[in-house]
């Protein structure tokens, strides 16, 4: 039995978890089971060597978000199919309550789920009733200053918080841009603390060239 007599909330991390129900679903789910029967009020599904698909994600983590209606579920993903954003999303799509993340991806092997990508695009496109939605605008910020004690290159086409993801070059693009915004950008990027670009390149076209854009040098 676990021990609650210091006041904490326990939480059980399921290492290996999808891969170990995709294996031995009822051996899976049995341990699940016994954390449960223990007092855990929690427990994290652990996608532990990043190798599961969204789909898998998904239909594991509604099946177990079914069976045990009296305990939190969270997830916790890695990046080594590219997948963290993808996998956690699709968790918390499913039931998940908890997703366990790193400011920018950061972690080991091709790392961690980027909570900069996966905070907003549960806030802004899921509807996710996330309680730092007031808070928003500052996840560039946030972003930026990790990456800056921690020595980091930013990654300018980062999601969301990149330098480049509301960059706009080509002639055809600016163009429309001026029409109807949103056209080329799926959010106002004020809202997670960004701002759109212009940059003035060979590949510029009148449009950008004759407005008063805030423009960068393309060399």
């Amino acid at each position: 039995m676990f021990h609650f007599e210091l006041g904490k909330t326990v939480f059980v991390d399921l290492e290996h978890f999808f891969d170990g129900c995709k294996f031995d679903e009822e051996y899976s789910l049995k341990f699940c089971q016994a954390a449960v029967d223990a007092g855990a009020s929690g427990r994290v599904l652990c996608d532990t060597n990043g190798g599961s698909m969204p789909w898998d994600v998904g239909s594991i983590t509604a099946k177990i978000v079914n069976m045990f209606h009296d305990v939190s579920i969270g997830v916790h993903a890695h990046n080594d199919c590219g997948m963290a954003v993808s996998n956690s999303v699709m968790a918390a799509k499913n039931g998940a309550g908890m997703v366990q993340g790193t400011i920018n991806g950061i972690g080991e092997r091709t790392g961690n789920a980027d909570l900069c990508s996966i905070v907003p695009t549960l806030a802004l496109h899921v509807g996710s009733n996330v309680s730092c939605l007031n808070n928003l605008q500052n996840i560039t910020t946030v972003s930026r200053f990790v990456d800056e004690i921690m020595n980091r290159q930013p990654n300018s086409a980062a999601p969301f918080v990149g330098k480049s993801a509301f960059a706009h070059k080509g002639g055809l693009h600016v163009a429309a841009m001026e029409r109807s915004p949103m056209i080329y950008q799926h959010i106002d990027p004020g809202l997670v603390g960004n701002k759109k670009r212009v940059l003035i390149s060979e590949l510029s076209g009148r449009q950008a060239k004759s407005k008063n854009w805030v423009v960068m040098m393309m060399i």
